[in-house]
């Protein structure tokens, strides 16, 4: 018995060690990397202390403007995805015929990979033979047409909606197995009572909602922050930096060669994630529905 009771403990050690070096190491080293002058025209690596950092905040005005798209578009997506995924969730819990289908539909997005979309949508966004494009013209609303990834006004809002239609049907999904667990004897109870559709949803569908809505702004929050693939493939982070975030910043230090800059980015991203995080999740949790 007493050898059964201390079996799962064997997997501490090497579960341990597989941490620390696969992700505390490199992260440490990353870290001691952004404080130097890493590059890839000297080879005398020199300590620079918090040179790296203190350029990110108060030298190129790039690199602030970086970090303003950054909390914009994870802020600005999130907000939209869990919202849009909550209406969704409810509208296909309401027993409808179709609801399976519609469910597969539109989660689908979510599991395409983030490069096939930017393709996708950049034909649809061409701003001559696009679909988008075609589609009000044939409407009579040929006024609308923009240079939709080009202009300075449209070019980040069309990246924010290709990333909420991309996750919108994930947060959907979380949110359909949260309804999954209310009692339903609480809505069987209200309607004695007498309460109204919205007063059911605000007294008892969102409280129970609660730990659902946690881990889909948590995650959309931590997704947004580290946005880059989508960005990338739509817009490079143009036109000039409008559509930049940290890590498009972080691909082209390492690409021009400051291998230093860019680790120190890197540690920023980190960083930022970590606390915007942390803080939301223990703002999030302090008004949890727990079921009996």
């Amino acid at each position: 018995m007493r050898s059964h009771a201390l079996y799962p403990q064997y997997f501490i050690v090497p579960a341990l060690l597989l941490y620390l070096g696969l992700f505390i190491l490199p992260s440490l080293i990353g870290f001691g990397y952004g404080l130097t002058n890493w590059n890839a025209w000297n080879q005398n690596l020199r300590w620079i202390g918090f040179d790296n950092i203190a350029e990110i905040f108060s030298g190129d005005p790039r690199y602030l403007l970086y970090i303003q798209n950054t909390l914009l578009f994870a802020v600005v997506t999130t907000v939209l995805k869990v919202v849009i995924g909550l209406a969704l969730a409810l509208l296909l819990s309401g027993g409808l015929k179709s609801s399976n289908a519609l469910r597969t539909v539109f989660y689908l997005p979510a599991v395409l990979s983030p490069l096939v979309i930017g393709l996708i949508f950049t034909s649809i966004f061409n701003p001559t033979r696009g679909l988008l494009t075609q589609g009000l013209k044939a409407i009579g609303l040929s006024g609308l047409t923009r240079s939709w990834l080009v202009d300075l006004s449209t070019a980040m809002p069309s990246v924010m909606a290709v990333e909420v239609w991309r996750m919108s049907g994930y947060c959907m999904v979380i949110f359909l197995a949260g309804l999954k667990v209310i009692p339903q004897n609480l809505f069987e109870a209200a309607d004695i009572d007498g309460a109204s559709a919205v007063q059911k949803f605000f007294k008892i569908t969102l409280p129970f909602l609660q730990p659902s809505i946690s881990i889909n702004v948590i995650l959309n929050l931590i997704w947004g922050l580290k946005v880059f693939d989508l960005i990338f493939v739509l817009t490079r982070g143009g036109p000039g930096y409008a559509t930049g975030v940290l890590n498009t910043a972080v691909f082209f230090e390492y690409s021009s060669g400051r291998y230093g800059m860019a680790t120190a980015l890197g540690v920023v991203i980190f960083v930022i994630t970590s606390i915007i995080a942390l803080l939301v999740l223990r703002v999030l949790n302090r008004n949890t529905v727990e079921l009996a």
